[in-house]
């Protein structure tokens, strides 16, 4: 049976917040820390992409950021013990007076609350770029953001013009369904280290067996599925993610200290 107590998840909260500190300032730093050398080496033309004076060097960068912002989306639940240096820091949590599910929420939570912090390391590396190329006299500076906005929005009008609005909400759904099967794997594999990278693993391993039993099907851009189509694949996939988040939170409850390679 699920319990949720809003005053003992606030608690929960709390020491997840404290014990969990030094994990979020790393990584923000990290981030902060990469974002900035990208931007830099690009802008100031440490690799040549300006070509006859154009700002062409800010796109490179504002594909890289959307890369990272999707991949944090997408990666994000598996990293829900990385915090967690030791065994002491599993056994602490084990005897924490919460539900599993409560616990289960704040480790899924650590993804959300990284979200912003990355958000922030993002627009300081762009200003840093900016205050960089400015001081150092450098024509047609501009910031990075500027330049991700212009580039979704074409995007997004690309798609709506050419009545391929179908393509979005399959992106989308196709973008939930990789995050429930990342949300798995964190509680899958004992190796909270590598769950990441072991469930990614696990994801080539399956695309190779779906292409070699059943091939790469009709990839023209001329076939458009029809509304119910797009529907039926939804739902189909809507099934698969709620099936994959409850896996992960009955493997969650499985979580043990003991040394096993999978949570079964």
């Amino acid at each position: 049976m699920i319990q949720f107590n809003f005053n003992r998840f606030g608690k929960l909260a709390k020491w997840s917040l404290t014990n969990d500190r030094s994990y979020f300032v790393r990584s923000f730093l990290q981030v902060l820390v990469i974002l900035t050398l990208i931007f830099l080496g690009f802008t100031t033309q440490f690799f040549t992409f300006k070509i006859n004076g154009d700002t062409r060097a800010y796109e490179p960068c504002a594909s890289i950021a959307m890369i990272i912002l999707f991949v944090d989306l997408i990666i994000g639940p598996s990293l829900m013990f990385q915090s967690m240096k030791n065994k002491h820091d599993r056994q602490t949590l084990l005897m924490l007076p919460a539900s599993n599910f409560e616990k289960y929420i704040m480790r899924y939570s650590t993804w959300i609350i990284l979200l912003p912090l990355y958000v922030m390391a993002f627009f300081g590396a762009d200003l840093i770029q900016y205050l960089v190329n400015v001081l150092g006299g450098n024509e047609q500076v501009q910031f990075v953001t500027t330049v991700l906005i212009d580039m979704v929005s074409d995007t997004s009008n690309h798609l709506w013009a050419t009545q391929r609005r179908f393509m979005m909400t399959d992106f989308f759904v196709a973008m939930l369904w990789l995050h429930s099967v990342f949300a798995l794997g964190g509680t899958f594999f004992r190796s909270h280290k590598y769950a990441a990278l072991l469930t990614t693993v696990a994801l080539i391993v399956y695309g190779l067996l779906h292409v070699w039993l059943f091939g790469m099907g009709n990839t023209s851009d001329e076939i458009k599925p029809s509304d119910s189509t797009d529907i039926i694949w939804c739902v189909s996939y809507g099934i698969l993610i709620i099936v994959n988040f409850w896996l992960s939170y009955r493997l969650f409850c499985r979580n043990q200290v003991i040394g096993k390679f999978v949570n079964l």
